[in-house]
């Protein structure tokens, strides 16, 4: 009888150990990643000239419902933080930069899960989907 048990207890403590690895390694389900176009605005520049501005728009996206959106010119390397409508569109305050920098934009989620991240070229010319064209933000 003991033998029995033995094996008993083995195989409940193999299957435990099985669930516990596949539990932990659920599978990554990525939020699809944000779209967006801009809007040049010319503004004072504090010493009596003017520059230019970039607003940016989000595209409506269900998976980005009230998710804060970060909107960062690699250039510049600053950036700022748009919170999304119940449509997943939003409207972020402008940002400093000059047309064809490269803008990183990704979201978090309500429930903290974060988009992939996306490259957009600075310009207000709007690709086939709808967003500005997409680039490379890397170096």
């Amino acid at each position: 009888m003991n033998a029995l048990r033995r094996r008993i207890l083995r195989l409940a403590t193999l299957l435990g150990a099985l669930t516990v690895v596949f539990a932990c390694n659920a599978p990554f389900i990525p939020v699809p990643p944000p779209g967006a176009t801009f809007t040049a605005e010319l503004t004072d520049d504090g010493m009596g000239g003017q520059k230019t501005v970039w607003i940016t728009h989000g595209l409506p996206s269900s998976h980005a419902a009230l998710a804060r959106y970060s909107v960062v010119n690699q250039a510049t390397g600053e950036g700022v933080v748009a919170t999304a409508a119940a449509d997943g569109t939003f409207t972020a305050d402008p940002i400093d930069g000059v047309e064809n920098d490269h803008i990183e934009l990704y979201y978090r989620t309500p429930q903290g899960d974060y988009s992939e991240s996306i490259c957009l070229l600075l310009t207000e010319t709007v690709g086939s989907n709808g967003s500005a064209p997409e680039t490379s933000c890397l170096p």
